[in-house]
């Protein structure tokens, strides 16, 4: 790690620490004597910054057993007293997971709601109680804060959600009234700039810098890497892949324009070309897939047609921003675990600029909880990134 310059000495610590708590809180436990080659700094100062770190209640530390010849070295690891709750807002089910420092899910519930009864204050007071039924169940002395992901397009600067057609809100301060319901920090985020950001530190794009999450369940939301940074807009409203047109003669989209790829894809697209009523989520595609294989040829054309939509609308985000590894969640994974070969038959039908051996192309390795467990990284950013305002955020 470059040593920044032009910088004071306390900017230059607060960097120091948080280099030690996002390496502990990303790889686990880590000892002084790992530190101290990774981030280039002596040994002294490894152990006054790792130190300064257990004043904060953020770090314990524990002898280390080494083979071979030299004294033990000091195992860094991250305090899980430390948590934060994690919220996923969903369009038929809110999940909740209480995750300590360090990325462990120590505690988790789901619940359920009907499709199309999204009242932003009946959401907020479900999430509300989600949270402070989990707070309660757990002997885990402080809470760091709480990170939601939502399924819709979300202002940067406060939080708001500006448009998230499947819960029917527009212009909705989501963030603020449950912040102030709870009397807690509160971070709101796209689920799928969340769904990236946690595939990069834990998930399928592990080690990648250019990366994509797409996923899809009633609509398709789009999350980008771009040189390692999350790719958000002037506004954070950047990713709405599920309105990229994908054909000009095809119908007409609740957004108004035409042939949209989200008119192509997704559950309730799968479930109606199958023969299927709309609703019922990942099971009832899961279903649909089954019933495939069990030589149901209208469900055999269903998922083949979903799939061919796949392949079209990935080679268009390929060709557009050259990702090193595309993730797919929610339905798209679903559909690509089921027929990988008619997605790849369609992305490779037209020349691409790049190599098709240059993009991998893979499931979310978090699976459905990409989002949410993106949500308690977003949560964790504040600490991480400044780990001296512990006090004031805890």
């Amino acid at each position: 790690m470059p040593t920044p310059t032009g910088v004071g000495s306390d900017e230059l610590r607060r960097v120091n620490l948080r280099a030690i708590l996002q390496t502990v809180h990303t790889h686990g436990p880590t000892t002084r004597a790992v530190l101290t080659k990774q981030l280039g700094l002596n040994r002294s100062t490894i152990g006054g910054l790792t130190g300064e770190l257990q004043s904060l209640g953020l770090v314990t530390e524990q002898t280390a057993v080494v083979g071979g010849r030299g004294r033990p070295s000091h195992l860094v690891v991250p305090c899980e007293d430390n948590v934060v709750v994690a919220v996923d807002v969903g369009v038929d089910r809110i999940a909740v997971a209480l995750v300590g420092l360090g990325g462990q899910v120590l505690a988790g519930r789901n619940r359920g709601h009907q499709r199309g009864e999204h009242d932003v204050d009946h959401v907020v007071e479900s999430v509300a109680q989600m949270v402070e039924e989990t707070l309660a169940a757990s002997s885990h002395s402080r809470c760091l804060g709480i990170g939601c992901a939502v399924p819709g397009a979300v202002r940067a600067s406060d939080g708001l959600v500006r448009f998230a057609p499947n819960l029917g809100w527009y212009d909705e301060p989501f963030t603020e009234l449950l912040a102030e319901r709870l009397q807690r920090p509160v971070s709101t985020g796209n689920d799928a700039n969340l769904g990236v950001l946690a595939e990069h530190v834990r998930g399928a794009a592990v080690g990648f810098s250019e990366a994509v999450y797409l996923s899809a369940s009633v609509g398709i939301g789009g999350g980008f890497l771009v040189g390692g940074r999350p790719l958000t807009g002037v506004s954070g409203y950047a990713g709405e892949v599920g309105h990229m047109q994908v054909d000009s003669l095809g119908p007409t989209c609740r957004c108004g324009a035409v042939g949209c790829w989200e008119t192509k894809v997704g559950e309730n697209v799968l479930l109606r070309h199958a023969g299927r009523l709309p609703g019922g989520g990942p099971p009832a595609v899961a279903e649909v897939i089954e019933a495939a294989r069990a030589s149901d040829s209208r469900a055999r054309t269903a998922v083949e047609e979903v799939a061919e939509w796949t392949g079209i609308g990935i080679r268009a985000i390929v060709n557009l921003f050259n990702p090193e590894v595309v993730v797919l969640g929610g339905c798209l994974a679903q559909v690509w675990r089921a027929a990988e070969p008619a997605v790849l038959d369609s992305f490779e039908r037209s020349s691409l600029l790049s190599p098709r051996a240059d993009t991998l192309i893979r499931p979310a390795g978090l699976g459905d909880d990409s989002p949410l467990l993106g949500a308690a990284e977003l949560a964790f950013a504040p600490v991480l990134d400044r780990p001296q305002a512990v006090s004031r955020a805890g």
